[in-house]
């Protein structure tokens, strides 16, 4: 065994004091200095940690948990981060340009002029297992669900079935992208540069655009459209319907069921949504306090900066929800007695 080969750390808990370390000792790697050493870190955890400013170009971080960690002005250059996790991370001037990111989640993440030029995100192939019933096609590519990407560079970056579903995007530049198979439901699209994207089979059909990026969408000759709206009034009525329903236990009204729909910013405030099927709606900031959410299926919805304090959230499904900026204190949520249904899904 070669007493010089890197030592790659697995599977522990470790603190920012202890990546600072690493990081100098990375640091000295990358110079050529004595006692210097590669990071390379495997399923560790590295959540909620400070770790702003920090350099870890050319690191090796695989498959670890970075949730909810300060990752602002931190430098990632190169390295290889495939399958890992920075859910509701803050990656706010963060650089990642030509990273190995095959995988990765960034479910809620803030990455407001992040840098990833000439990265891949394409599907993480590295963890296939046919014993485990695995296949190619079942490897997952990055997941930005309902991450904010303003002003966010992807110039010449490898996303092919890269999925930005309920994502909200402002400047985001794309040139020269590889996009296709990418997918854009009930993502919020305003002047993003597609110059010289690859956009073959790219889904924007339930997107929601401006008109810069829907005639650079149709351009490349495909369909674009944003998702169904109600008026005020038939907001009101189908409100009026659903509660009846729910009063006579079916017997009279009619349930709500609003798959796809944008009802976004609209105040539904107190109102009775109870067992009402909302499944992938756009309810970016959309005032939900206090609102009687029983049993209301709301999976894969964008819940982005919507409102949600107080409200009666038991038996709730918000799997796969967008949630970023979401507001659910005093929420009530867990089992409806007799119904064994359970609030899921909510991100704490």
């Amino acid at each position: 065994m070669d007493p010089q080969a890197p030592k790659v750390l697995k599977k522990l808990t470790l603190n920012a004091g202890a990546l600072r370390r690493l990081a100098e000792v990375h640091r000295n790697w990358r110079l050529g200095r004595v006692n210097g050493q590669r990071l390379m870190l495997t399923e560790c955890n590295l959540s909620k940690l400070d770790l702003s400013l920090m350099d870890f170009t050319d690191s090796y971080l695989v498959r670890c948990n970075l949730e909810r960690t300060n990752l602002r002005g931190t430098i990632f250059r190169g390295a290889v981060l495939t399958g890992s996790v920075f859910d509701e991370a803050d990656m706010t001037g963060a650089n990642f340009e030509r990273a190995d990111m095959r995988g990765a989640v960034f479910h809620g993440s803030d990455m407001t002029r992040t840098a990833l030029a000439a990265a891949d995100l394409r599907q993480d192939f590295s963890q296939r297992d046919g014993a485990a019933g695995k296949n190619w096609d079942e490897a997952p590519a990055c997941r930005f669900r309902g991450a904010k990407l303003a002003q966010t560079i992807f110039k010449d970056a490898k996303l092919v079935s890269v999925d930005f579903s309920g994502s909200y995007m402002l400047e985001t530049d794309f040139s020269g992208a590889d996009m296709r198979k990418a997918n854009f439901a009930s993502a919020d699209l305003q002047a993003i540069r597609l110059t010289n994207a690859e956009l073959q089979d790219a889904d924007f059909s339930h997107a929601s655009v401006d008109q810069i990026t829907r005639d650079q969408v149709r351009t490349a000759q495909l369909p674009v459209g944003s998702a169904p709206r109600l008026s005020a009034g038939e907001v009101t009525e189908r409100l009026g319907l659903h509660a009846r329903w729910v009063d006579t236990l079916g017997q009279a009204g009619q349930r709500l069921e609003l798959e796809g729909f944008d009802l976004s910013g609209l105040d539904l405030s107190r109102t009775n949504l109870a067992a009402a099927r909302l499944v992938g709606c756009r309810l970016t900031r959309t005032n939900l306090r206090r609102a009687w959410l029983l049993a209301t299926d709301l999976q894969g919805a964008n819940l982005s900066d919507a409102d949600m304090r107080g409200a009666d959230m038991r038996g709730a499904d918000l799997r796969d929800a967008h949630q970023r900026g979401l507001a659910a204190g005093d929420a009530k949520t867990g089992e409806i007695p007799g119904l064994g249904l359970k609030t899921r899904g909510l991100r704490s």
